[in-house]
C-alpha cells in the first residue's frame, strides 16, 4: 500500500520539478506549516481578484478542452462542500478502460488559507501568474486550488485510475482555468 502513495507524490514532484519556480531551489511536496514553493507557469503572483459570485464553473472548463485525454460526457452541475462544482466523466469504451473524471469548483467564501493538507502535504506555487496550491489525495485524487481573490478560489479535482496522472491532469487543467478567471 505504501507503494502506491509514493507514485503520485513522485508523479507530482516530477511535474513541479519541471516548471518554472519563484525562488531558487527545487519544489518539494511539504507539510501545510512549511509548504515548499512551485509553480506550474513562469508568470509572476498575482493575489487573484474578481468576484467569483457570477463565475459559472462550466465556463471554465468543457470537454473540448480535455479531448487529449479522451471522449467525455456531458457536464454535470452541483454543489460540494460549500462549492458550485462542473464535474465532466471520461466516458469508457470498455471496463478495463482507465477512468478519468474532472472537477471545477467555485468556492465564493473560501481562500487559499482554508485548503486543507490530506495528509500527503501541500506545495504551494503558481499557474499563470495566481497563487495556487497543489494537493495530492492518493491513491487516485489530486486538487489543485487557484486563487480567485482574498476570499474566494476555484479548485480543480481529478480522480483518475492511473494514480500517477491525476496530479498531472490537475494542473493541465488548472493551465486552461486560470486565465478565465477574474482579474484584479
Amino acid at each position: 500500500m505504501k507503494k502506491l502513495y509514493a507514485l503520485p507524490l513522485a508523479a507530482a514532484a516530477l511535474v513541479l520539478a519541471a516548471c518554472s519556480s519563484e525562488k531558487p531551489g527545487t519544489p518539494t511536496a511539504a507539510p501545510s506549516s512549511a509548504p515548499g514553493q512551485a509553480t506550474s507557469s513562469a508568470a509572476s503572483p498575482s493575489t487573484g481578484g474578481g468576484n467569483t459570485v457570477s463565475l459559472d464553473p462550466c465556463s471554465l472548463v468543457s470537454a473540448t478542452d480535455l479531448a487529449s485525454y479522451g471522449t467525455f460526457k456531458a457536464p454535470e452541475t452541483g454543489e460540494d462542500g460549500g462549492a458550485r462544482t462542473c464535474t465532466l466523466t471520461k466516458d469508457k469504451a470498455t471496463a478495463s478502460e482507465e477512468s478519468l473524471t474532472v472537477s471545477v469548483g467555485v468556492r465564493d467564501s473560501q481562500g487559499l488559507d482554508s485548503v486543507n493538507d490530506a495528509g500527503n502535504g501541500k506545495t504551494n506555487g503558481n499557474v499563470q501568474g495566481r497563487k495556487a496550491i497543489l494537493v495530492p489525495t492518493p491513491p487516485t485524487n489530486c486538487l489543485m486550488a487557484l486563487e480567485a481573490g482574498a476570499t474566494s478560489r476555484v479548485d480543480v479535482v481529478t480522480v483518475s485510475t492511473d494514480p500517477e496522472k491525476a496530479c498531472g491532469v490537475a494542473e493541465k487543467v488548472a493551465d486552461i482555468v486560470a486565465p478565465k478567471l477574474p482579474k484584479s
